[in-house]
């Protein structure tokens, strides 16, 4: 019995070894991101800020990334301010950030960047993604801020 067990200890090391291997290739791409078209919002979805973008057949790049409109985080308001964003590489561990701006379209400060913007998201399986919405307000720091939002496809 006792060299049955001897035995069988490099082949349950080796099949142990293998079993880990086997769970990091696997938690190393989110089970293969779904490419096709993402819709979600901020949180909570009160805000009504619509998060949206495509991920490439391949799985690998965020293209058509945009945002309806930028928060404020501060008292004021006016009419929507829709974003764009760059297109963004998805590493291998599911994650991918983007950056975005908003150009000030009238009056005195037309022509100028009013608003950066970054958005970092991450895919928690094949269909579903959540991140972070940063936006900085250039002349107006004091409305600047940050939020949640979450996408499905």
């Amino acid at each position: 019995m006792a060299r049955r067990m001897r035995a069988a200890s490099p082949i349950l090391a080796m099949a142990v070894v293998l079993c880990a291997l086997a769970a990091v290739a696997l938690a190393a791409r989110p089970n293969q991101i779904k490419g096709g078209s993402y819709k979600g919002g901020l949180l909570p979805t009160s805000r009504g800020v619509r998060v949206s973008f495509k991920v490439s057949r391949d799985g690998r790049t965020v293209t058509f990334l945009r945002i309806t409109n930028t928060p404020l985080y501060c008292e004021g308001g006016g009419a929507a301010t829709p974003v764009h964003f760059k297109n963004a590489p998805i590493s291998s561990s599911g994650r991918f950030t983007s950056t975005g701006r908003y150009v000030i379209k009238v009056g005195p400060l037309k022509g100028e960047v009013g608003t950066r913007l970054q958005i970092t998201g991450r895919f928690l399986d094949a269909r579903r993604e959540q991140g972070t919405l940063t936006t900085t307000y250039l002349k107006a720091p004091k409305c600047s801020g940050r939020s949640s939002y979450a996408t499905k496809a």
